[in-house]
């Protein structure tokens, strides 16, 4: 008699259990097991980072993805999905990233940030127009390049001994539009003129009419009256060719 006992709540227990699955399932009719045991939440982040990795962070920058928390991600595929190459003129900032998958056939793209770190070149405290830069005014400090002006400095070299195009309040990050190559010849300043021709080359003296710095075509008035433009070879000499 008690194998019979044993027996029937053997079979009492299995009908429970069946009946507790089919419940489950009548509550999620959507969800097939095979989504179910082939959803990972995090393995398409993984995948999007190190892709997004090996494109932007050929740069030597810090890479940092941003993908919003509360997408669900795509859906199951049969292997791992395939990623919708796209031209793009930069991986820094919002990007939009596509996936496909051929079984079952779909395509899902997500919108999300990439940032990029790299040391930047800011002022250190607050420098009027026309200041020449030395290490005092200048600083290096970490920012996403997503969030600074195209053409920033990265290097302090490129910003000592410039002077500043205008005003610069304290941390603003330079760039070639603030700053400039001192003039090394200003207005009114006399001036020896050099003056190359195919087969002869003579000098003269002359006044500046513009500053400039090295490089820069300045016009200059020379001593026997006539008005030349001239390339500026470095302080006090400009070169004019003919």
């Amino acid at each position: 008699m008690s194998w019979c006992r044993n027996w029937g709540f053997a079979a009492g227990f299995l009908f429970l259990s069946l009946w507790a699955v089919a419940a489950v399932a009548a509550a999620n009719p959507n969800q097939s097991p095979t989504a179910a045991s082939s959803a990972q939440p995090d393995d398409w982040r993984r995948l999007i980072e190190r892709y997004i990795q090996r494109q932007a962070g050929a740069s030597g920058l810090r890479i940092q993805v941003d993908i919003p928390p509360d997408e669900a991600g795509p859906p199951a595929c049969g292997k791992a999905p395939r990623f919708v190459e796209v031209q793009r003129t930069r991986w820094i900032g919002p990007q939009n990233i596509g996936l496909q998958c051929d079984t079952p056939t779909w395509r899902w793209s997500v919108n999300l940030r990439v940032r990029g770190f790299s040391q930047v070149v800011q002022t250190s405290r607050a420098v009027p127009a026309g200041q020449l830069l030395g290490p005092e005014d200048i600083l290096q400090v970490e920012s996403d390049l997503a969030t600074e002006p195209t053409g920033v400095l990265t290097d302090l070299a490129q910003a000592v001994g410039r002077e500043t195009t205008r005003p610069l309040r304290e941390n603003t990050s330079l760039t070639l539009n603030t700053l400039r190559v001192p003039a090394v010849i200003n207005v009114g300043d006399r001036i020896t003129v050099r003056v190359v021709g195919k087969a002869f080359q003579i000098t003269a003296d002359g006044v500046a009419l513009q500053k400039g710095a090295v490089g820069d075509t300045i016009r200059v008035k020379l001593s026997e009256g006539k008005t030349v433009s001239a390339s500026v070879v470095r302080a006090g000499h400009v070169d004019v060719t003919l």
